[in-house]
This record gives structure tokens, sequence and C-alpha cells, in this order.
């Protein structure tokens, strides 16, 4: 087998830490995987994306301790192993990564599908709606020159770069919401798509809300699809996402971004008139509308055309007529440019200003 090492520091935890350490080391790293080894390197268990979703859904602690959480007896190969038997192994157990062990059962290395199968891109059917047909007002003065679709980050406007990392996963057809300057981004798209991908268009008369746009689409829509926001970016597996979404069953699926909020104060805990103690300077996580969702057809079936609705409201409606709802919890990246601080630090950590 040949493959680029990987530095162990980075994909390796204690079995003691607390998974909001853990987590900004496994982000970065963009394996959606840790191994928990002891002190000598052995592995004593694996933490997955899936474990962590899980976890979240469950309403767990972030400060529980990686132990509590880790798969302890994941799928393992030995240093030398064929790669065909890694590779059945993988399909086997529907798997995306093996450790690599030693004689003593220490830590060598990780196998990621695309060491196994190569970088084979999936090719994506579902289509993907951008809903690009607000005013931005929060961006303002920005927008009264440009829409927000077409806010800049580097050198192409936030909508293709949303549509640049739907496209890096598969997906080759999307539709558009279209309202206020609306002109512009069509303009755009005729001079700059070069035939990457498929672009089609819906136009609100009026503004239609964060979900009123859906009531414009056709009846090509018959099979599941994705609906994005047009001022966010997340580094998501949005194949993972669909996944999720067929094995629950639901009819419309919400990605919940993972968000740390510090209390910059210390916080008094009180029974009565005695103080119990002081929480200095607190983190709390919650779990957050990204503003990504799948839904099913019969979704749209909600929506009147040419009426105004809210995406809550749009949830709300599919929960009373008995359509199940879910979420899909993520903890990566998501940037939210919808205000003027929130792009200011997209821009850096996109290390795009300067």
């Amino acid at each position: 087998m040949a493959w680029h090492k990987r530095d162990l520091k980075k994909i390796t935890a204690l079995p003691e830490e607390k998974l909001s350490e853990a987590l900004p080391r496994m982000d970065k790293a963009g394996m959606q995987v840790l191994l928990v080894t002891d002190r000598e390197r052995r592995l004593v268990g694996i933490i997955t994306d899936g474990d962590i979703r899980r976890a979240l859904l469950r309403g767990v602690n972030m400060d529980v301790s990686l132990s509590e959480i880790m798969g302890k007896n994941p799928k393992t190969v030995k240093t030398g192993t064929d790669l065909g038997i890694v590779r059945k192994l993988m399909l086997d157990h529907d798997i995306r990564h093996v450790p690599l062990l030693d004689d003593q059962q220490r830590v060598v290395d990780l196998l990621l599908c695309r060491d196994v199968f190569g970088n084979r891109r999936e090719k994506r059917t579902e289509k993907v709606i951008i809903m690009a047909g607000g005013m931005g007002k929060r961006l303002d003065p920005f927008t009264k020159i440009l829409p927000k679709p077409m806010i800049p980050l580097g050198d192409k406007p936030i909508v293709e770069v949303i549509m640049e990392k739907f496209h890096g996963q598969g997906f080759a057809d999307f539709t558009i919401s279209l309202g206020y300057k609306a002109d512009i981004v069509r303009l755009y798209f005729a001079e700059n798509n070069g035939c990457k991908y498929k672009i089609g268009f819906v136009q609100e008369k009026e503004p239609l809300g964060t979900a009123g746009a859906l009531g414009l689409l056709n009846g090509d829509f018959d099979e599941t699809f994705i609906v994005s926001n047009c001022d966010i970016i997340v580094e998501t597996d949005y194949g993972e996402l669909l996944r999720y979404h067929r094995e629950h069953g639901n009819s419309l699926t919400i990605l919940g971004a993972l968000r740390k909020f510090t209390i910059p104060y210390g916080v008094l805990k009180v029974d009565d008139d005695s103080l119990q103690n002081i929480n200095e300077k607190p983190n709390f996580h919650f779990l957050v509308n990204s503003g990504v969702y799948v839904l099913e057809p019969e979704v749209l079936g909600l929506v009147s055309k040419g009426k105004v609705l809210q995406m809550p409201d749009l949830i709300d409606l599919a929960k009373e007529k008995g359509l199940k709802v879910g979420v899909f919890p993520h903890h990566g990246e998501w940037f939210d440019i919808g205000q003027w601080e929130e792009y200011r630090q997209t821009l850096r950590a996109f290390e795009l200003t300067g």
C-alpha cells in the first residue's frame, strides 16, 4: 500500500481528554475521526463524526471524556495487510477509516477511503437550491450596490463559493432564487459559468421570506434536494448529510451547527440568598440553525406559490402535518456572512484580507 503517512499527533487523543478539547483538533485535521490511544499509543477506541452526532443528539455535556463516547471495538488491520483485504473490510462494514496497528496494538497510521479506493468523486443527482432573493439589509451599505449573493470572498462572489463547495462533492444541478438586483446575478453567471454545472433561476416578484421561493419551483423537484442560504459556508460532508436524512426517514432535515458561546463574566450560582459557587467565564455549546436543509418533495406541497413564508414556519407546518423533521449535528466550520462582523471574520478565516 502507498499513501502519505499521517502525523499521528493530529489524529490521536487520550481517553481522559474532554470532547470540547478534542473537537478543534479533529476539525483541523479534517479526517472526521480521532483515534483514542493510551500513552504508549496503543489503540483503545475510535471517535467518528457519527459518534459525535449521536452524542450531541443525546444532549451530552461537551466536557464529557472521550472514553464515554468512543467506539471501543473498531475494525483494524495489521501493518503489511493486503490492500484488497482492507477494501473488503471497508465495504463489508460500511466504514471509512481503518487504523493500522503493529503487533503491540500501537497505532502506526490511519487508512482512509481515498487511500484504498483513490480520489473518486461521486456524481450526485440531488438538486441544490440556493435562496438568494433577500435584500441583505444587515450588510448595508454594501448591498445598496451589489445583491447579497454577489458579496466577494476573494475573487469570487459568495454564491459561487457556495456552489463550488457543493460541486467539489459531486453536485452539479443548481437553482438560485433571485429577487433584489437579480439581473446582476444572472449576468455574472451568463459570463462566468463555463458550463461547469447546470444553473437555473426562479424569480421572486416580491420578497417571499426565507422559504417562500420554494413555492416557485417546478415539477422537476420530485426527489430529495438540498436548500442552502446564500450567506453561509459549511465545511461538511453533504453525502453524509443525505445518508443521515434517508436513514432516519426524515421529510426535512436541518443541518445544526455546533457553536460555543462564552459568558464574559463570572456567573454566580445562588441557592436562596447564599452563594454556592462562581463559574468564571463559562462556555456553553448550542446547536444552531445553519441555514442548510434537506427536503423531500412532499414538503413543497406545504408552500403556496407567491406567498410569504419563513423557514421556521415551514418547519413548524411540516411537523403539524405529521412529517418527520430531524437534525444533523455538525461540529466543523460554519461561516455566516449575514452581518458585517461575521463577514470580516469569514474573510480572516479564508485569509482574504491581505
